[in-house]
């Protein structure tokens, strides 16, 4: 192979393995993307069944305590005290499927389900007391234990604290994946970089092509084609100025020769 085929050929091949590597880059960095695209997903969906857990159990445990402390309703004792279990389970949980650097969160959040436990512990005891002195409450000689007074004053206090510390971890779990997210941005850059410098160099190497084949292909060609016409009809000599290289160079060489020969005949 040699000349013209041959800078044609690399150059080519040049854009064929260009195009192919970034290819490559491309689809790595696409499917790093995708798996980070996975993780944040994930993470925000497990972020999202454990906000749900937990509220759902303090709700419920404050619907409960409501039945029993303001409406007195007995059968809600055992549940008060169920959805106190299902809250300290959510929250354990909650520890085990966030990182450490939120512990301290979470030591918090458990001593507010302490506190809110003491609180239900207090409203238990005082309900007890009143049972074994209903026959003098009754009659007037003792004070009936004013549940709704408890609820405003000792209960919401330490629901609403523990329901604070309780977004302040949820926010926190959120707030995490802002990393990710970004790391997501960085990657999306990188993904389409391949693709930006690879379409510049094809650019900048189809423009040297163009600059190649013009003036080292189409010019001579064109000049050859005119002073082969110029001979043919006017008998003008065979004349290039245009410089050839390759396999023109042969064929000008060759044009000469034949109407070199073809006038000598004459």
């Amino acid at each position: 192979m040699t000349g013209i085929r041959k800078r044609v050929t690399i150059g080519f091949l040049s854009i064929v393995v260009l195009l192919f590597f970034s290819g490559l880059v491309s689809l790595f960095e696409l499917n790093h993307m995708s798996q980070d695209i996975d993780t944040i997903l994930a993470s925000n969906r497990k972020s999202i069944a454990i906000s749900e857990g937990m509220l759902n159990a303090i709700r419920a445990n404050d619907r409960a305590v409501v039945r029993y402390a303001v409406l007195r309703d007995t059968a809600y004792v055992d549940s008060c005290h169920l959805r106190l279990v299902d809250l300290a389970v959510e929250i354990e949980q909650a520890r085990h499927e966030t990182s450490n650097s939120a512990a301290s969160l979470f030591d918090s959040l458990d001593a507010s389900a302490g506190r809110l436990r003491g609180v239900f512990e207090q409203l238990r005891k005082s309900r007890q007391v009143e049972n074994s002195l209903l026959p003098d409450s009754l009659s007037g000689g003792v004070a009936m234990f004013d549940g709704s007074k408890w609820y405003e004053t000792e209960y919401i206090p330490v629901y609403n604290e523990a329901c604070d510390q309780m977004m302040n971890t949820l926010s926190y779990a959120q707030n995490s994946l802002t990393p990710r997210a970004e790391r997501l941005s960085r990657n999306a850059y990188r993904a389409v970089t391949p693709v930006f410098i690879s379409l510049v160099v094809m650019i900048v190497i189809l423009l040297m092509f163009y600059y190649f084949i013009v003036i080292y292909a189409l010019n001579p060609i064109v000049e050859m084609n005119k002073s082969l016409g110029d001979w043919l009809r006017y008998k003008l000599p065979f004349m290039v100025k245009t410089e050839c290289r390759d396999e023109l160079e042969e064929l000008k060489n060759k044009i000469e020769s034949v109407t070199t020969n073809t006038k000598l005949s004459k």
